[in-house]
Parts: structure tokens; sequence; C-alpha cells
């Protein structure tokens, strides 16, 4: 089904249109060109760093697993934004995904990461999942947060000083979930 799907052309609040497409064996490259252009303060939250090359091996090894489905957003052959969701095959948490998106500091406010929020929304319907979780840090992420919450998520808990920053200093760490219903029309 998912290769029915992409790629497909979006377009962003400037005019501009980026093609969403599955990550494939190869984008190592670009993927680490991406993340390296990330000002560290943003990735600096993620659970491995997209840098090295062995991570992002693992990434598109965990999609041709099913452990993940990825997608990116390129732009005249720049990827610009780079969104997954993170499933368990097995256990009380299969019905669950984590997701993450990443957009580029010069992409961010058109639309994009809505966009693939949407896009990986409708995956895990097709999937069957019922519920999506993504988490935030407060302070670095509220427009994130704003988002996601008009498209439907909900805070599930807030673990105060749960994270250090790179300067070392305690933030605030926000989980939120959205509820998957069967169809669009309940969305």
């Amino acid at each position: 089904m998912e290769r029915k799907r992409y790629p497909k052309e979006v377009v962003l609040k400037d005019c501009k249109e980026v093609t969403l497409r599955t990550v494939e064996p190869g984008d190592e490259t670009e993927l680490a060109r991406f993340y390296g252009d990330m000002n560290l303060s943003l990735r600096w939250f993620l659970k491995e760093d997209p840098t090295r090359p062995e991570t992002l091996r693992k990434w598109i090894d965990n999609q041709a697993q099913g452990k993940a489905f990825s997608i990116v957003a390129v732009l005249e052959d720049r990827i610009v934004g780079h969104a997954a969701l993170l499933l368990r095959r097995y256990g009380g948490r299969k019905h669950v995904a984590r997701m993450r998106v990443m957009v580029a500091s010069d992409y961010r406010s058109k639309g994009l990461g809505t966009w693939m929020v949407f896009d990986l929304t409708k995956r895990a319907m097709e999937m069957g999942l019922e519920k999506l979780r993504t988490d935030f840090v407060v302070g670095v992420e509220d427009r994130a947060i704003v988002g996601v919450r008009k498209m439907g998520f909900v805070r599930e808990a807030l673990l105060k000083d749960y994270i250090r920053d790179q300067d070392g200093n305690y933030r605030d760490y926000q989980i939120m979930i959205k509820d998957l219903q069967q169809e669009w029309s309940d969305f």
C-alpha cells in the first residue's frame, strides 16, 4: 500500500511544492546532511545521534524490518524534513506508535510539519494502530506542541525537570497522545 501512496506532492504556505516519499537505502548521505545542518539544540533531544552513519543505517534497516515507517520531504534533491512512526511488533504496546517529526530550520512555519503529521497519522490509521504518541521538550518545541494540539493530540503527561539540554539545564518533557479512529470522518 505504501508504494501506491508515494511519492506525493504537498504545497507549503510559500507555494513551494515538496515531495513526500518513503526513506530508502541510499538516503544516508542526504539524511546526514539534513541532521548535520540542524541546530544541535534540536537534535540533542533525540535518543541517538543522527549524524552518525551507524544510526542512519539502523533507522533505514528498521524501516526494512517493519520496526519503523519513515518518510522524507524533498525539495530540489535536498531533504528538508524527516518523520517516522516507531513501531513495536510485539507486546502490550504494539497498538501504539511513537511519532517523530523533524523539519529543517528554513522550512519551519510553512506547513511542512503539519503535512508530515497528517501523512503519518493517515498511515498509522491504515496500519490499524490505535494511538499515536509524540514527545516534546517544553521551552524548545512549544510551537510544535501547539500545532499537534490543534490536530487532536492531548497532553498525557508532563515530566518535570526530566531532560537536560546540551548546557545541562533541566527541562520539562511533555508526552502527547492522539487516539486514532478507523475513518477520516472521525478524525
